[in-house]
């Protein structure tokens, strides 16, 4: 994909991975949207980098996510290029009190808003000449950790998703690729004591896979993941876990 002049929604682009994506796409010659709910943290992006426009809104909600598309399909410059990035990770107990609502909460906004911008964007992104959705799960659709249930739940299901999305365009412009993250250094993973690579790799990984057209990223240690997946599963599962078993629950 030639991204240069470009029009790219980068959700939660104002922060870690996102905003590593978002600079790394205005670099390449894109104008990105970045929308997330931080309306001084969007301004900020937009003052630092030039080439950008902020949305404000809460993508966990259903209406809200309305307006989103509402707002992207009556803009002048269409839109080529949506990356379903913002997300949230949560360490509970499933018996704890308040678990179904944290449930609720991390699938709001990590499942049900990047397949519903998918699903409501798809008429329009197939009409155009060349574009792309890009949906980030992670390495741990691969060994999830047991104490995030609502992310590990919410990134197998997208990862679902986006296999069946990509089947069903197979043969038309639009090109549906998977970025799976291992642990990154964002707020996401501050209580994370594992090693964990930096937003930038991840995301010149991620322009590597939009020109070369690959349906799938795997940067840095998300490629051993995988590997060691396919070898021996119950292993690397019981591994990572008795690792992230350090990290205390809320």
């Amino acid at each position: 994909m030639n991204l240069k002049n470009k029009t790219a929604l980068v959700t939660g682009g104002g922060v870690g991975i996102g905003l590593a994506i978002t600079r790394a796409l205005v670099d390449a010659g894109a104008h990105v949207i970045i929308a997330g709910r931080d309306l001084a943290r969007l301004d900020r992006v937009r003052a630092e980098l030039g080439n950008v426009s902020t949305i404000q809104v809460d993508l966990a909600v259903h209406g809200e996510r309305e307006r989103l598309i509402a707002t992207l399909l009556q803009r002048d410059a269409p839109l080529d290029l949506l990356i379903n990035n913002a997300g949230i990770m949560q360490y509970f107990s499933l018996a704890d009190d308040h678990a179904l609502a944290r449930l609720d909460a991390e699938l709001a906004l990590d499942l049900h808003a990047p397949i519903h911008l998918s699903t409501a964007l798809l008429p329009h992104l197939l009409s155009r000449p060349e574009a792309a959705i890009v949906n980030v799960t992670t390495g741990l659709i691969y060994a999830p950790f047991g104490n995030t249930p609502g992310y590990s739940a919410a990134k197998a299901g997208l990862h679902g998703f986006t296999r069946a999305l990509r089947w069903q365009t197979r043969g038309t412009g639009l090109k549906v690729i998977e970025l799976m993250p291992p642990a990154v250094d964002t707020e996401l993973t501050r209580r994370y004591d594992g090693s964990k690579t930096d937003p930038e790799s991840v995301a010149r990984a991620l322009m590597h896979g939009l020109v070369k057209g690959l349906d799938e990223v795997r940067p840095g240690q998300t490629k051993a993941l995988y590997a060691m997946s396919r070898i021996a599963p119950g292993f690397i599962f019981r591994a990572l876990n008795k690792a992230a078993d350090k990290t205390p629950l809320d």
